[in-house]
């Protein structure tokens, strides 16, 4: 059978129910004993103080939860204990208060509002039944003291968390409370069960891991990795059933690459090693409408979904997360980990895409329960923090300095091979976000990004890139026309907010209207809740006071009436909505007015994936568009206004950055992904020549061996 035709037999969508993982044989109990964390619960109990009143430790998640009736000693004096103890065992723990001290809800919002100053204001209390911990959404959140958190964990029995209050309320984070708060009970069950799988004893407590026995020994390959192929690089393509591989060195690490590479869109790989299995991404392809191109290859890598040991997402855009909620419907119940704003701003794409889904008639493989199940399931950790998810497997979240909570993941298996998958990065400070984090002391492989790879791909200065935006907006208000800047919801609407009431605000800009329409108000609220993960700038003017997504030149538009009194009114205007491929959303709506009219122009601040509308009109392959008119009758758009791509706001590194990162880390191989099939081999062309670190590009359906 040909690729081709295997590619138009095969629908993962349809096949995702009947997918098997090639099951583990553990040889032995795959669950940990009740012996084993029992004695662990002794052992610990023992060690530590009477004074802490800890009253039991378990497996919790991703660490090993002590319950105390003593908060104040606990969460003070015992942490030095902890520290020891956390090295001699070489696990983590998190302090939880015993439930029989928690004061009720009623009873503890009003001991929090008489504890706090009365300068802060709070905004929501959010009590969470299954970790005994409280939020607090406060106006400043830097002005509650240590002292302060202890008072109230010690007064109300709940551990405090604050983040700050957003401008507007957040549907997108009281949506996850209301999830959160109905499944509690359910969550506790599910953080127990995970801590016993991640700190499960040795599956493998022989050296051999075999998936046929039989053959195995039959063919005495006991020192090797079975592979049809070379031992380095296997591909599949010609086959409908994966091979499945033996192991019997536990060091072995074996990536499968399942979408995302030589394209962009439908990130996604597995990592394998005895122990675990962990997929890095999870996306779709906006830009393609045959299922087996727009979402991952998860039909072709033979497992159960049940055999993951984790999902880690590296940011919220829809090409790394939009196929995550169908893994829950298709019966993933594991964890799914991410940084603290990546999981808001992940449900608010979700949803819009179920919207939009609705609206346009379009196939979409998952529902809003499927969207919640991913929130029960997700557990968000902060930069910097090493977390351990399998046995063997430890990851590290740092700044990627694409969007915000946008995360490199670093992977420290075993202390053997350490990987850092970028995701999507900017090695360069801009006005939203800091440089992406290039400090590693030990990386073997790097997966990097190359969707600027082309080496004419160098993005110009910022100066030079503001003043080459605000001219190209005056010019078309000169004419008496209105500028469109279609933008991605998250990251680039922010970016572009700053730079255009600076520009309007110090002159450079010609006064006019900003309309702004779509999810970006709900988005900016999520940025101010989770301010601290902006660049260093925002957060100074932030904690002064100042709320950077706020001005005088912004009206938002909310309903269609506001957004008829825009196309009626004839006065030059800038309107900024989503989404940025011209790919439903406001944006599609402003299209069918603008783009007839020859004054009027469309600047593009954002990549324009393959095949997506934006794309289309962006490279002036299309003079009209058919498209349906608000009776939902087809109409022909005709394309006339002038269009120009301002480059230099991207969240991308661009050729020179990526080299400059690459070099940085000093890793001893680089896996290209996530670029056009030229742009990603010449970055690898380039590394090896320019480096000398061996480098190349794998195809859909590759199976890597990294150690």
């Amino acid at each position: 059978m040909t690729t081709e035709n295997m590619e138009k037999s095969i629908n993962p969508i349809e096949n995702i129910s009947n997918v098997s993982f090639g099951k583990k044989e553990y040889n032995g109990s795959s669950k940990i004993t009740i012996d084993f964390e029992a004695q662990l619960e002794k052992e610990i109990m023992k060690s530590l103080p009477t004074e802490a009143l800890i009253t039991s430790a378990k497996f919790e998640g991703t660490n090993i939860a002590l319950y105390t009736r003593n908060p104040e000693f606990s969460l003070t004096e015992l942490s030095l204990h902890l520290s020891a103890l956390s090295k001699s065992l070489k696990k983590r723990f998190i302090i939880r208060t015993d439930p029989s001290i928690r004061l009720s809800e009623d009873d503890t919002r009003a001991e929090i509002t008489k504890i706090l100053p009365k300068e802060i204001t709070v905004s929501v209390i959010f009590c969470d039944d299954a970790t005994g911990e409280v939020v607090l959404e406060v106006n400043k959140p830097e002005a509650i003291t240590s002292d302060i958190f202890l008072k109230i964990s010690k007064n109300t029995g709940w551990i405090t968390h604050t983040r700050r209050s957003p401008h507007i309320p957040s549907n997108s984070i009281k949506n996850i409370h209301s999830t959160l708060k109905s499944s509690s009970k359910e969550r506790q069950i599910f953080y127990q069960r995970l801590g016993k799988r991640i700190f499960r004893p040795s599956l493998l407590p022989n050296n051999l891991l075999q998936h046929d026995d039989h053959q195995n020994t039959e063919n005495n390959h006991q020192h090797e990795l079975v592979m049809p192929d070379s031992a380095e690089n296997v591909r599949s393509y010609n086959n409908s059933v994966p091979f499945n591989y033996r192991y019997n060195n536990l060091r072995e690490v074996i990536l499968y690459c399942l979408g995302g590479v030589k394209q962009v869109g439908r990130s996604c790989f597995v990592v394998v090693t005895p122990e675990s299995k962990i997929m890095l991404d999870c996306g779709i392809n906006p830009g393609e409408n045959q299922s087996y191109n727009a979402y991952p290859r998860i039909d072709w890598f033979n497992f159960n979904l049940e055999e993951l040991d984790a999902v880690v997402i590296s940011h919220a855009h829809i090409d790394h997360q939009g196929f995550l909620p169908t893994l829950y419907k298709f019966g993933y119940n594991g964890p799914v980990y991410c940084t603290e704003p990546t999981l808001p701003l992940m449900a608010l794409l979700q949803m819009d895409s179920i919207k939009l889904s609705k609206s346009n008639g379009a196939y979409l493989p998952y529902e809003i329960r499927d969207v919640n199940e991913s929130i029960k399931h997700c557990i968000p950790i902060p930069y910097g923090k090493p977390t351990d998810i399998s046995p063997d497997i430890t990851i590290t979240l740092n700044n990627a300095g694409h969007i915000m909570g946008s995360a490199t993941v670093h992977i420290n298996i075993a202390g053997t091979h350490n990987i850092l998958y970028t995701g999507d990065y900017k090695y360069a400070k801009t006005q939203l976000l800091d440089s992406a984090i290039s400090n590693y002391p030990r990386v073997e492989t790097v997966i990097t990004e190359s969707t600027y790879g082309s080496s004419g791909d160098i993005m110009p200065d910022q100066y030079s890139v503001y003043g080459t935006f605000t001219e190209s907006i005056n010019q078309t208000l000169k004419q008496g026309g209105k500028v469109l800047i279609p933008v991605p919801a998250v990251g680039r609407a922010q970016e572009i907010m700053l730079v255009l009431d600076k520009e309007m605000r110090e002159g450079r800009l010609i006064e006019s209207p900003i309309f702004i329409e779509g999810m970006i108000s709900e988005a900016s609220a999520i940025h101010m809740s989770y301010a601290h993960y902006l660049g260093y700038d925002v957060r100074k003017s932030v904690f002064q006071g100042i709320n950077p997504f706020q001005s005088s030149y912004f009206t938002a538009i909310n309903g269609l009436s506001k957004r008829d009194e825009v196309f009626n009114d004839d006065s030059p205007s800038i309107i900024m909505a989503t989404s940025g491929m011209l790919e439903g959303g406001p944006s599609v709506e402003y299209f069918k007015d603008i783009s007839p009219k020859p004054q009027n122009k469309i600047i593009f601040v954002s990549y324009q994936i393959n095949g997506t509308l934006g794309r289309r009109v962006l490279d002036g392959t299309i003079s009209e568009a058919s498209m349906v008119d608000k009776n939902g009758k087809m109409k022909v758009i005709p394309v006339r206004c002038s269009k120009q791509k301002i480059d230099g706001f991207s969240g991308h590194s661009d050729f020179n950055q990526i080299l400059s990162f690459i070099s940085r880390v000093k890793p001893k191989r680089v896996l290209v992904n996530h670029g056009e099939k030229s742009k990603s081999e010449n970055i690898a062309s380039s590394i090896y020549s320019k480096l000398k670190i061996r480098s190349s590009v794998p195809d859909n359906r590759d199976i890597i061996k990294l150690r």
